[in-house]
């Protein structure tokens, strides 16, 4: 029986990161965001927290957003008022 649980557990756990896209990450400059990535052809973004280990993931964000979101002078600021929340992720 624990055989055959931590076999499942194993699929689970592979069938997930085959699935996942591996997104490049950039470091930002901010004190709430350390580094973001974005696919264009999955319209992915990807973001990562200062000071935890959260990572979230939003899909269907559109290039433009993440163009401002980069071109943002506060990164942190942007993110919360026009990404977290709308392209799921939390």
């Amino acid at each position: 029986m624990k055989a055959l649980v931590l076999f499942l557990s194993v699929i689970v756990i592979c069938s997930a990161c085959a699935t996942t896209p591996t997104i490049p990450m950039e470091s930002v400059e901010s004190s709430f965001i350390e580094s973001v990535g974005y696919d264009v052809e999955t319209q992915t973004m990807v973001v990562k927290m200062a000071n935890s280990l959260d990572v979230y993931t939003y899909e269907n964000v559109p290039q433009s957003v993440y163009d401002d979101f980069m071109a943002a002078d506060s990164k942190g600021r942007f993110y919360v008022e026009n990404i977290k929340g709308q392209y799921g992720g939390e």
